[in-house]
């Protein structure tokens, strides 16, 4: 693995302020609106009486708006994790874009993108693993 900065090209597609920007604009949405009275329960969930592998993100995501984030990560970790990872990943994105600086950039072997793919997995299905044991 290596990790180097990196010049923006024109070419380069902005994740950071994609995902970030998504994240936020969710969060503002949820601090904001009364979602959960807008959306249906788990189908998943109300079909088999297991929780889906993203069985309480909402809740998560709604603990995250509130600045409450213990009870979103016990609603779901992996989920909780991930928003707040965009969110601070997206300010930096954010400046970088718009004053040129250099970013930073993981180069990955095959080998390497194979155990981060193996890893995701794994994360999931603890994450599934805990939901099933907590909801």
């Amino acid at each position: 693995m290596r990790i180097k900065l990196l010049e923006r090209q024109p070419h380069d597609i902005e994740f950071g302020i994609i995902y970030g920007g998504i994240a936020v604009l969710i969060l503002l949405a949820l601090r904001f609106t009364p979602v959960l009275q807008l959306l249906p329960g788990c189908m998943f969930k109300g079909l088999t009486s297991f929780p889906c592998p993203t069985c309480g993100a909402t809740r998560a995501a709604l603990f995250l708006a509130h600045g409450e984030i213990a009870a979103s990560l016990s609603m779901n970790p992996l989920v909780s994790f991930c928003f707040i990872s965009a969110c601070l990943v997206f300010p930096y994105s954010l400046l970088a874009f718009l004053l040129h600086l250099p970013r930073p950039a993981v180069e990955l072997s095959a080998r390497e993108h194979m155990v981060a793919r193996v890893g995701a997995v794994v994360l999931v299905l603890l994450n599934w693993s805990f939901l099933a044991d907590s909801l």
